[in-house]
């Protein structure tokens, strides 16, 4: 007798302790890249994660600008902003080809989240522009030319690919439940 009731009492507190799991966002964060951090911006006021560049040993920083954009940057080679509204593909893209200043030379890559593009103003370079939607949440991410430091950085191909990947990254993390 007292064993089915101990029995019971087990069950039920296995079948509790498994209901008072935090809920998890809308998909399991994928694992990391080789090289990539999974870095928090809820720092900042956005409850996402994205992974970076490892950053032990070098320059980076999170901020958020006036604009209301979050701006990631690790070195020079990854400099991203990260907004909660933005233009949709259809609207950037003609917004791209249209530019009289960095001239649009090609679509690098294309998805049905983003582009990787090259243009010419002097030098040639390269940029990104993402759409990355997870669940009820979407957030629009684009390459920063301009740093912290106020310098330009006219980034390549295999830097602006590096950014659009990390921007898929995205994920908003679930509000922590109260204990």
């Amino acid at each position: 007798m007292y064993k089915n009731i101990i029995l019971g009492g087990l069950v039920c507190a296995l079948f509790s302790f498994s209901s008072c799991k935090p809920k998890v966002a809308d998909a399991e964060e994928a694992p990391l890249g080789a090289g990539m951090i999974r870095m928090s911006l809820s720092s900042v006021g956005m409850p996402v994660t994205i992974d970076i560049p490892d950053t032990e040993k070098t320059h980076y920083g999170i901020e958020t600008l006036p604009s209301g954009d979050v701006h990631v940057y690790v070195n020079k080679g990854f400099n991203i902003l990260i907004n909660v509204s933005g233009m949709d593909m259809a609207r950037k893209k003609k917004d791209i080809a249209g530019n009289d200043v960095d001239k649009f030379q090609s679509w690098v890559s294309q998805d049905s989240s983003g582009v990787v593009y090259k243009t010419q103003m002097v030098n040639e370079e390269y940029h990104f522009y993402a759409i990355v939607k997870k669940g009820d949440k979407t957030f629009y991410v684009q390459e920063q030319s301009q740093g912290s430091d106020g310098n330009v950085t006219n980034f390549n191909q295999a830097q602006a690919q590096a950014m659009y990947e990390a921007a898929k990254t995205i994920t908003p993390v679930a509000p922590k439940a109260k204990a």
